[in-house]
């Protein structure tokens, strides 16, 4: 069998340690390693068991799943089961994919190799490893923790256990290793790409996804927001219909509901939050009723609104104004708002943000100015959140740009499959 791996898979999987925790960046290739090792281990191995454990159950079938069909040649396999996630081998292997949502589900088998993967993602890591470990007892499993870093969270804790002093290859326990990689230890990731993320993060969120450092998010949560960018009179008289237009909702009652209507310059390049709605008491028929003035004379695309309330969706589509849920996964709090620290950013082909908003709508820069971060104790352990306090703005423009990036990103997922896929090929019998 054949395995092509870049050179920090390679050292990783070469290392003979039973534990290795290793601490990748984002599209570094962490997934592909563990997917590789799984299928190498069981079909070299009769009648073993390993285990892929992501955050969520929906996550596993997510991330790993169409790999391991690709890389299992179909020889081999005896059957498979996509609702239990589970490749049985004629070896007498099997893979099997969970997710850490339901601790309880993981009691009581043994396992032969064990995979985490997003391990700083996990929400009740403390009471998953306390299941997971005396399951590895009996066959003195192997078992690899990797992820991104999410703050300085339980993976941290778990990083900071096994880093060899002085930058040496001896351990305090000889059983253990930590590994460090970023981004730009993944041959097959153009450079440029990495450095057009560099631009378009900010400094917290680019250290940490990109280069696997753990940061601290103190303090503001958007560093790089000023009212004097990013709050700018709109060209309306350069709106036509070769701009796209939107509209995302945050809904409220006791709190402020968050209209947000933006418009997207055809090479997408400008986007900006041009008129909107901020006020407590706010029925869906009053919702509903402004939409209906405010959506005349264009077409609007893809509107979103918290897909936490779909009764309130589902009643604003009964008085004729039609919101589709945001897609929401694991840390989408987080995600987007990594997703609008981007769009703040300032460009260098324009020399501006590409999302700026309407002066005359001074409640979005009030927001932008208070949305801070605090620890709170979550499930035992620290973790640093957003302060949910006057944020109805912020969750506006979070929905409206992860439904909007979410195009762009399958746009380019689209062009490295086929690289990803002459990977996999590199797997032969």
């Amino acid at each position: 069998m054949k395995i092509e791996l870049s050179a920090w898979q390679s050292k990783v999987w070469e290392d003979e340690h039973r534990f290795k925790v290793i601490n990748v960046g984002r599209r570094g290739g962490k997934t592909m390693v563990v997917s590789l090792k799984m299928v190498d281990f069981c079909v070299r191995t009769p009648n073993v068991k390993a285990w892929y454990i992501a955050p969520t159950y929906k996550q596993a079938k997510q991330i790993v799943w169409e790999m391991l069909i690709t890389a299992i040649p179909k020889s081999i396999i005896n059957k498979r089961n996509e609702t239990e996630l589970t490749i049985h081998l004629k070896n007498g292997s099997r893979i099997e994919l969970k997710g850490a949502d339901n601790p309880d589900s993981l009691r009581g088998v043994g396992i032969d190799l064990c995979i985490f993967d997003e391990v700083a993602f996990f929400q009740r890591w403390d009471e998953t490893w306390k299941i997971l470990r005396p399951t590895l007892a009996d066959t003195k499993a192997n078992c690899w923790f990797i992820s991104t870093p999410n703050g300085l969270n339980h993976f941290k804790h778990l990083s900071d256990n096994y880093i060899p002093e002085h930058d040496s290859k001896i351990f305090k326990d000889e059983d253990h290793v930590y590994f460090h990689f970023t981004t730009y230890d993944n041959p097959y990731i153009p450079l440029d790409e990495i450095e057009a993320m560099k631009i378009e993060m900010n400094e917290d969120s680019f250290a940490q996804e990109i280069l696997g450092e753990f940061r601290k998010m103190v303090g503001l949560v958007y560093k790089n927001f000023q009212r004097s960018v990013h709050m700018v009179d709109i060209p309306f008289q350069r709106f036509d219909s070769n701009w796209t237009y939107t509209r995302a909702l945050d809904f409220g009652f006791a709190h402020k509901s968050a209209l947000g209507y933006f418009a997207i310059s055809p090479d997408q390049k400008e986007m900006y939050l041009y008129d909107g709605l901020y006020q407590e008491g706010m029925t869906e028929q009053d919702i509903a009723n402004i939409c209906t003035v405010k959506d005349a004379g264009k077409v609007i695309t893809n509107p979103v609104a918290d897909s936490a309330q779909p009764m309130n969706i589902e009643q604003l589509k009964r008085f004729g104004v039609h919101f589709n849920p945001v897609k929401k996964g694991a840390d989408s709090v987080v995600h987007g708002i990594n997703k609008v620290a981007e769009l703040l950013k300032i460009r260098q082909d324009t020399g501006k943000p590409t999302l700026m908003f309407n002066k005359n709508l001074p409640w979005i820069a009030d927001e932008f100015e208070k949305y801070r971060w605090l620890e709170r104790k979550i499930d035992g352990a620290v973790k640093e959140v957003p302060y949910k306090k006057d944020d109805d703005a912020m969750d506006c423009i979070s929905y409206f740009a992860r439904s909007y990036m979410i195009k762009a990103e399958k746009k380019k997922k689209s062009r490295r499959l086929p690289l990803l896929y002459s990977v996999m090929r590199g797997f032969r019998n």
